[in-house]
Formats: C-alpha cells, structure tokens, sequence
C-alpha cells in the first residue's frame, strides 16, 4: 500500500566532506538553508523540495478541461529542476530557483530556537560538499519537527559521529555547539496535493544580537542573504511580518531598494491576524499593489501560530483555519475577487510553482547548451592534467638536473634581456649580468669617493665658499671625487704640519715615505667594507635569480621532494663559493694595504698633472691670479688672449726660443717656474698621494668584481666541482626518482575537483536528455 501522504523522504543534511571523502557522488554546493512544514515556510535553515505525488493531477480545483497536461508539465518540469539540484551543479549553473528571505522576527513563527546560520560566511563557494543522510523516511508529518531539531544540532556538532542524534544520545556529550554553521538541513517532501515547489530558505535578517552575540553576524546573514537574491534566476520569496513597521523590517530594505530585484520577487505578508485595530490600510495598500509593488504583486498568509503547534493542529486543519479566515474575517473577506485570489498559502504556492516552472521552461535549453559546453572544458583539461606514464624515472629525474645546470649555465654566461620585462626586479628577464655590472658600477662609484680631500691652500688663507668651489672645479676638471669624497678634508699646512712631525734622520727637504703611507692609507682602509658590501649585495642578486630559475625549472615537481632537495645542494654550493670568494676579497684586500705600483707612467703623468693644478691655485691664492690666468688663457694664434699684447708677445717668443732648443713647453708649464714657497713640499706629497690613489683605485675597482664574478658568479657552476657535480650527489635511486616525480597536490586536487565536476555535469546532462526524450 501506498504510504499515507505527506510523506518525507530522503531526510538529510549537508556538510562540507573532509579531504579523504571518497563518496561515489559528492555535491558541490554552498549550502542553502530553507524548510517546510504544514505548506508553511519557517526559517530553520533548511533546503526542500516539495511536489505532488504522481497520482495528483494539480492543485485542489484544479479539474478544469485540459488544465491536467498543464500540471503534468508543470511538475515535470519541476522535477527535472529537483534532479538538476540533486546532483549538486547548481555550483556551476545558476540555476532557477526560490530563495525565502526575511527578518528573523518576520518567519519564526515562535521557532527562533531553530536557527541553524552559516558559519564564517564570506560569499565564497565551499570546494567540496557531501550530502550525509540522516534517519529514515517519516510518514507521520507530527515526527519532522523533532528530526529536524535533531538535524540542525548535527550540523551545529560536525565533530560528532551523526548517528549519535538519531536517538538524542549527543545531549550527553558533553560540548560546546558552533553558532553558525555553513551546513544545511534538506527535505524531500512527497504526496498528493503538496504543491510542486524547490525552495531555500534562508536565515532570516537580524537587525540586533542579544546579550554575548557577535554583531559581525548581522553583516554576515545579510551578505549570504545577497550571495543568492543577486543570482538573476533566482526569484525572492519576501515574507513581511504585519505585527511589525515595515521600515524596520531589514529583509523589505534589502530587496526593494533594487529595481531589477523587484522584476523577480513575490511579497508575502504574514501574521495577519496580529494587525492592530485600525492598522491595516497600509498592509491592503501593498496588497493591491499601491504601495512598494511588485512585478508578481504581493500575497497574504496566516500560519500556525504556536498554540496551535503545540496543540498538534494538523497541515490540513490549518488550512482550513486559513481559508476560514480570509472569509470572515474584515477587511481580507471584503476585497474584490482579484485580490482575494491572493490570499491563503495555497494560493501562493501555486502562484510560485507556476512562476518557477515558467522559469525553468525558459532557461532549460541555456543550462542544457551550458551544460554541454562545460562538460567539454571539464574533458579537455583532464585530458591535460593526466598523470604522466613513468617508464624509466632515473633518466627523467637525471634529465631534469643536467636541463637545469645547462639553463643556469647560459644565465651566467648572459641572455639577453626582454624588451619591455613586466617585473624590473626579475633578473631572470632582465638579464643576470646587466643586474650585476650595476652592482660594480655602484662599488666603482663609492671607491672613488674615499678620494683624498686635499685641499692646496692654507687653513689660515681666507677662502670663501664661492672661491673654494671654483678652487675644487678647477682641481678636479676630468675627476669628480674631489671635493665628493668620505675622507676628511686636509690642507696643505696640515700636511706640512705632519710631514715635519714624521721627520726622523732624513737629510734637510726630504720626508719619510710614512707620511704618504699613512695619507694613502687613510682611503685604502675604507675599501675592505666596500668591498665586502658590494659582494653581499651581488651574492644576494645571484641568490634570488638562482631561486626563481629553480622554482621556474622543477615547478611542476615539488611535491615529491625533488625541488627542496635540488634547493639544498644549490644553496650548499653558493654558500661554499661564497666563502671562498670573501677570503679572496680579503686577501686582494691586504695587499691593497701596502702600497706598491708598477704602473710608473701613469702614476708619474697624474702626479705631474696633480701637482700642477695644485700650484695653480695656491699661486692664485697668493696674489697671482692675474699673471696664472694669462698663463692660462694663452692662445699662440690670439695675441688679446692673455689681457696683455706684450705679456703675448713674451710667452710667444719664449715658447719658440725653447722650441729651438728642442724643448717643447705649454704656457702653464712656466707657473712651475714661479718663486717656491714653504708648502711646495707639501703640495709634492698631496700631488704623489693622490695619484697614487688614482692608480690604486682603479686597480682594486677592477679586481674585486673580476674575483666576484671569476670565483664565486661562475664559480657556482665551474667544470671541476661546480653545481652539475654535486646534483649528480643526490640519491637518484629509481624508488628515490619515483618518489621525486610525484604530482604536485595542486594538481592532484585539481583533477580531483574536476573529475567531481565531470561528474556532477554528466549526471545533470543524463536527466536533461532523458527530459527532452520524453
């Protein structure tokens, strides 16, 4: 015998699966939360469907000619939406579909104490969901409450084994339940003249939290509440409460601000029994649509209230209360026909399963063409992300370490950079060397500033700053470090000062060479830091690119252990480079220490040329600006050029004169020959330590980075026990490179979801095609 109607089948609840589920069909979903009961919706977190028995034509009435096949349709259709939800792909097709949103004080109907509401919500799509079946399937409408309060205290337990509610047993264990929860409640609700509907009902909108509530759960029901009213196939079931100001019914304010929500919403106004005296010509002004209208108009209903479940009146009893009293009850029994086609529940629930049906009617061949299509990207990236078949994984792991030593080979050697690198900062782009000749170029720059700051005059002379600038200029011409430098300033009377203190048994105008030593010395200790610096900061270069070629090499094998263990050996190899190229540095740098050249004409022509602007300016502060700037601005081919024609005329002829004699002389040459003064010495000392920097200077600015690059850039990858040789150091045992060549867990996870899709898509498109077959 047929089981007596209602019946409820298919009692479940879903709950995220944990990663090792292996259910033969887990469902995608982000969990929705809707109920029925007695044909009345209450917000307990629930998702149900609810449809007619096959032996009910329609709704009660409904025995019009033709008005059969109608129905028939309807509730096909109807179906095929249940099953398209039943395989979870409303993840991945927005499918049509009823949401019940309202103030919690709107749809409680005196049940707030079932209020099962997401847990952590943050509008994102849970990655795998399972459907968990819960008890068996109930015949006696009076035994759902107590199962669906044993329901909603599961998922607010996940850490207990669901059985343990079955029989209330989880009361004893002792716990703190979560007081939110992303699982939902579902209800599979079947038998004669139960409308055809598939709904979610959703929290309902809280305006305050009481005594210890977390206000942030405010802003969390309403954001799931827009995760699913925005979806445009979804159509808004709006339950107002009439016992309650409409303006401060946060379910109304969130729906009716949108105009496009309106186009998809159906108002339901309940409680109308509670109306006060007097109060009900706003609530019979939305009913005609005279006030906040909608495209699908507004219905009146009246509930249970909690005596009345208390007391265990029936669906059917109710029911009939119902209708009951929208006959004899003013001002509902006196509107015209029109609008008392809009009262009672069962007026609603066929106003919704006719919207819902038409819905899907229009939208099934787009899920069907969808379906299809995303079925296709499902086959096609399978299809790229199959495993790979491993014949021989010590030749393949092998492969792999000589491609990347051959690949980190041609980066030190230099590649060229791209055109327009969309990351500056990627070396690998860029180019390695162009990173690193900026590097030298910027230890090159800091070198030459530990210049000697000489300065040619002494410190009781009165020079201005406008003076010693043009002084500085006029010494440095073709060098910019002086004037620039870290090296403290010293004039030539402090020179003098220290070369005459230094003197020990030297004969009358010579000075010990410890003076020079000491005055080169005081830039050459600079450089050991310098140098130092500039390796960190290369070493630090070659390190990064060094981690982006691995991770760009081996990015597909870092699950089995290949990456880290190529990490390591690389890393153990830069660090032994390193360490060897630091006490070469150091050792380059000790010998820096002493000084010493072979370089004699270049050192000899900088002295000369050093010594010469020296005593250009010290004659010119001494009073012989006017006869140095003659000597200077001197043009054989010019007689005004000096200021004087007879000046001219004498530079002109001496010049020749020499010239004769085979000595060939320049104009400036004769400031050489003006009257010495105490600090030419002085001078002498400043022009030899400074040209002696000049030597030095360029020597070490080219040396360190010679060493850097010889000993440590390709020292990481020399031929006698470079990086090639310690790879092959690995364990490349065959079980050891089958465990190296394990897929990456994104890879796996991602085939796993994809195949949990494929799933999903071919079931739904099974029950499509067996609707269109008829």
């Amino acid at each position: 015998m047929p089981p007596p109607s209602p019946y409820f089948q298919g009692f479940a609840y879903k709950t995220p699966a944990p990663r090792t589920d292996r259910s033969a069909s887990p469902v995608t979903d982000r969990g929705y939360s809707s109920s029925v009961r007695g044909g009345s919706v209450h917000d307990m977190g629930y998702e149900s469907s609810v449809a007619s028995r096959a032996d009910s034509p329609g709704p009660v009435g409904s025995d019009e000619p033709g008005m059969g096949d109608y129905f028939k349709k309807r509730r096909d259709l109807l179906d095929i939406l249940k099953s398209l939800h039943s395989t979870g792909i409303q993840n991945e097709l927005d499918l049509p579909q009823i949401v019940v949103i309202g103030s919690q004080i709107d749809i409680a109907s005196g049940h707030r104490d079932l209020h099962p509401m997401p847990y952590g919500i943050t509008g994102q799509t849970l990655a795998i969901i399972r459907e968990v079946p819960f008890g068996s399937t109930l015949y006696n409408a009076e035994d759902v409450e107590k199962m669906l309060r044993r329901a909603q205290r599961a998922i607010l337990r996940p850490e207990l084994d669901p059985t343990l509610f079955l029989d209330d047993s989880d009361l004893h264990v002792f716990g703190v339940p979560l007081t939110f929860s992303g699982n939902c409640v579902c209800i599979n609700v079947e038998g004669p003249n139960i409308p055809d509907l598939y709904f979610y009902d959703l929290p309902g909108i809280i305006a305050n939290v009481g005594d210890g509530g977390n206000e942030a759960d405010i802003r969390l029901v309403e954001q799931l509440a827009k995760s699913y009213i925005k979806k445009p196939n979804c159509i808004v079931l709006l339950v107002i409460s009439c016992e309650t100001d409409f303006e401060n019914q946060g379910a109304g304010r969130l729906v009716l601000k949108d105009p496009a929500l309106r186009q998809r919403t159906i108002g339901v106004l309940t409680k109308v029994d509670r109306i006060e005296f007097g109060g009900a010509s706003r609530w019979l002004r939305m009913l005609r649509g005279e006030y906040q209208p909608l495209l699908h108009g507004w219905y009146c209903v009246k509930q249970r209230d909690l005596v009345q479940l208390q007391e265990g009146v029936t669906w059917e009893e109710a029911r009939s209360y119902e209708t009951e009293f929208f006959q004899t009850t003013s001002p509902w029994a006196d509107l015209d026909f029109s609008h008392r086609a809009r009262l009672g529940s069962q007026k609603l629930a066929e106003k919704l399963g006719g919207i819902l049906s038409t819905l899907v009617s229009e939208e099934l061949p787009g899920i069907r063409k969808t379906v299809k299509a995303e079925l296709n990207k499902v086959n096609q990236r399978l299809q790229e992300l199959a495993p790979p078949e491993i014949s021989d994984p010590r030749r393949i792991v092998i492969t792999l370490l000589r491609d990347f030593t051959k690949k980190l080979s041609k980066h030190i050697e230099g590649i060229p950079p791209a055109v327009n690198p969309s990351d500056p900062t990627d070396t690998t782009v860029t180019g390695l060397l162009h990173s690193l000749n900026e590097a030298y170029e910027r230890f090159r720059v800091k070198l030459h500033k530990t210049a000697p700051q000489f300065r040619p005059w002494s410190t009781t002379t009165n020079v201005d700053s406008q003076t010693e600038k043009r002084m500085l200029d006029s010494a440095k011409q073709d060098d910019d470090a002086v004037g620039l430098g870290r090296t403290n300033k010293l004039h030539a009377d402090e020179v003098m000062d220290l070369a005459r203190r230094s003197r020990t048994r030297e004969l009358p105008g010579n000075y010990p060479f410890s003076v020079k030593e000491r005055l080169i010395l005081e830039s050459v200790r600079q450089w050991s830091d310098l140098s130092h610096e500039c390796f960190t900061e290369v070493k630090d270069i070659v390190v990064k690119h060094v981690i982006r070629v691995v991770e760009d090499h081996f990015k597909g094998h870092n699950n089995g252990g290949l990456k880290e263990a190529v990490s390591k050996i690389t890393s153990e190899q830069i660090i032994k480079c390193a360490g060897l190229t630091k006490a070469k540095i150091d050792s380059l740098f000790r010998s820096e220490c002493s000084p010493y050249t072979q370089n004699d004409q270049y050192f000899l022509a900088y002295k000369t040329k050093m010594l010469t602007r020296y005593k250009i300016i010290h004659q010119e502060l001494q009073g012989k600006t006017n006869l140095v700037t003659a000597l200077r601005a001197y043009n054989p081919s010019n007689q005004s050029s000096t200021g004087n024609s007879s000046q001219w005329s004498y530079l002109n002829n001496a010049i020749a004169n020499l010239a004769n004699f085979g000595i060939s002389v320049k104009a400036e040459d004769f400031i050489m020959l003006l009257p010495q003064h105490d600090l030419t010495s002085a001078l002498e000392i400043m022009a030899e330590v400074r040209a002696y920097f000049q030597v030095a200077y360029k020597r070490f600015g080219d040396n360190v980075p010679k060493l850097i690059d010889a000993d440590f850039v390709q020292g990481i990858d020399s031929s006698d026990d470079g990086l090639d040789v310690a790879l092959m150091s690995m364990d490349l045992t065959t079980e050891k490179c089958m465990e190296y060549l394990q897929e990456p867990r994104s890879v796996i996870r991602e085939r796993t979801g994809l195949a949990g899709k494929k799933n999903r898509l071919e079931a739904a498109q099974l029950k499509l095609e067996k609707y269109y077959r008829g």
